[in-house]
């Protein structure tokens, strides 16, 4: 098996979409980047299959992670998602993300600078539009959305009672299920949830990518990375 070192290049989404067997007619969004413990996957919420590192994610498909596991995603923009132990979410769009359905579960998110129309987190109880933010989203938490950010300016709205608040850097959000919608400055607490989902994924990572070759011969793309 040959083996070619990389730099960081995220032209391997367009390599790995032609390596894909899934449904053309559906574009890659995102990839698995780091995957600890179990993982899944699905196209429709229904069918879950295990996830690998260097898999890609396709617009509408399901993720979770089970008790004790951990996933970073890699948006075709270089934005991150880390998924905290027992999360649940849709990634959908066209060529990139442009929304992201949580239903539960910890979510940390450093998110490129987008001009047009912003990224949205939904929940069933908030909506969050970010332009280029860093925070997390914290999802049925005492039956309450919980946004902490640490850089940037989102818009949080309640889907209840259609408030909203802004939610700048060093504050939370809150929203609640029975139309509440607050903000406060961040506590140590909100900052450090946080701080423990990004210390599981550390900085420098390996990513391999195996692949067939026209004459048949397994290779080997390894790439080098820092998050």
């Amino acid at each position: 098996m040959k083996k070619t070192k990389l730099m960081l290049v995220f032209a391997m989404f367009a390599f790995a979409a032609t390596l894909s067997f899934e449904v053309a007619a559906r574009s890659n969004v995102a990839l698995f980047w780091i995957i600890k413990n179990k993982v899944e996957k699905s196209p429709n919420s229904d069918q879950w299959k295990s996830a690998k590192k260097g898999e890609l994610i396709y617009g509408g498909d399901y993720v979770r992670t089970l008790p004790k596991a951990f996933a970073l995603i890699k948006f075709n923009d270089s934005s991150t998602l880390r998924l905290g132990p027992e999360s649940e979410v849709q990634v959908n769009g066209v060529d990139n993300p442009s929304n992201m359905y949580v239903d539960k579960g910890d979510v940390g998110f450093s998110m490129a600078k987008r001009k047009d129309k912003p990224f949205e987190f939904t929940t069933p109880t908030s909506v969050a539009s970010i332009r280029g933010t860093q925070g997390i989203l914290v999802v049925g938490l005492n039956s309450s959305d919980f946004l902490t950010i640490v850089e940037g300016l989102v818009r949080l709205v309640n889907n209840f009672s259609h408030d909203s608040v802004n939610v700048g850097a060093g504050e939370t959000g809150i929203s609640s299920s029975n139309g509440d919608i607050s903000v406060h400055k961040s506590t140590q607490a909100d900052l450090e949830r946080l701080a423990q989902l990004n210390d599981q994924f550390g900085r420098k990572h390996e990513l391999k990518i195996q692949f067939r070759d026209n004459n048949g011969q397994m290779r080997e793309i390894i790439i080098d990375t820092q998050q």
